[in-house]
């Protein structure tokens, strides 16, 4: 041979989820509002991505349309699949499918999503029964294994509880427990830990690290905890008016975070050597309040003329995508931390092996 034999390439990594421009506008009679707008996102094979940004920026409705719960009245243009399968065009049958098989849903209240009327065993079994054809023996068997993988001591007994006698850390248990009973490939998780103490918030994230680790599971995880985001995801979104304004790693968006909005939330986080929090000024805009320019302009400590006129672009450096007019470079980035007051005390993501 007269030269080296190139070294084979990587295989790429299967992608769990694809989002591809994805826009959204809900029809109330004559009225017209848009609520997402090219929404893009990946989620790779036992990767765990996270959504963080303020309530109404869209997280959960992007995390919705995964599996086809998108409201009725509505215009929906894009590409949305999962594990290659396409989800916008898909029929009701194609989509129990996945629903049952491919992608689960955790929800975020898990009062509002179980029958208060029934016990967890039915709750657990109903799924087992009408998807798989599993004998009611059968599905109270694995109903029982599903609560000891998660963490719930005395299976049996909580088979026979009412969502009532359980509490909010033991019901979000048993709402993981029904998302794995079809054995999904990919977790899509709507903010799991909300109004959960600080404790029960740990548990909860170690048994999604551990079945993520165990399992194989993608994640997909929408949190407004950006020190949580930070700390368990390969990759974060952050979300603003219905639009992803930042992407980039973990590790790279808590060290330079460049987008002025992603910099105002990582200043609004506690810290035990600040004595007062650094709230964003102004208030989150819905995606239809916004008539042109930067969506974020009105809050923007560093906005200019530009920023209220004309929508920026996208632009992308090594894997770090952010949609600002400011340059995208390590002093813009920069800037904007010192401009919000950030990295005064930097985050700590957690090693590839720790999260996984």
């Amino acid at each position: 041979m007269t030269a080296a034999a190139a070294a084979p390439a990587a295989p790429p990594r299967t992608a769990m989820l694809e989002v591809a421009d994805l826009s959204i506008t809900v029809r109330r009679g004559a009225d017209r509002k848009p609520i997402l707008a090219s929404v893009s996102l990946t989620c790779a094979k036992g990767e765990i991505v996270g959504l963080v940004g303020e309530s109404g920026s869209g997280k959960s409705m992007t995390l919705r349309t995964a599996v086809g719960l998108t409201p009725e009245k509505a215009d929906v243009s894009g590409q949305v699949q999962v594990s290659g399968r396409d989800v916008l065009g898909a029929s009701p049958k194609e989509l129990a499918e996945v629903r049952s098989r491919t992608a689960s849903m955790i929800f975020q209240d898990p009062r509002a999503h179980i029958n208060p009327f029934q016990r967890i065993g039915t709750f657990l079994t109903e799924g087992l029964r009408l998807h798989q054809g599993r004998s009611k023996a059968e599905a109270t068997r694995m109903a029982a294994a599903l609560l000891a993988e998660v963490g719930l001591p005395d299976p049996d007994r909580h088979l026979r509880q009412y969502p009532h006698e359980l509490s909010g850390g033991m019901l979000q248990r048993v709402m993981i427990a029904a998302a794995l009973a079809g054995e999904p490939e990919l977790l899509l998780a709507d903010e799991p830990t909300t109004a959960l103490d600080v404790t029960t918030q740990a548990e909860i994230m170690s048994i999604l690290l551990r079945l993520r680790r165990e399992r194989g599971l993608s994640i997909v995880l929408v949190t407004h905890d950006l020190d949580l985001a930070v700390a368990c995801c390969d990759r974060i979104h952050v979300m603003y008016a219905g639009s992803i304004v930042e992407a980039a790693s973990a590790t790279e968006l808590a060290r330079a975070p460049q987008h002025p909005y992603t910099a105002a939330l990582f200043a609004a986080r506690p810290a035990p050597d600040r004595a007062e929090l650094r709230a964003v000024s102004g208030r989150p805009l819905g995606l239809y309040e916004v008539e042109r320019g930067c969506a974020f302009a009105p809050r923007c400590p560093r906005a200019v003329d530009v920023c209220h006129d004309v929508a920026p672009r996208t632009r992308e450096n090594d894997g770090h995508r952010v949609t600002c007019h400011l340059e995208e470079s390590a002093e813009a980035g920069q800037g904007a931390a010192e401009a919000s007051g950030t990295l005064t005390r930097p985050l700590t993501p957690l090693t590839k092996g720790e999260r996984s």
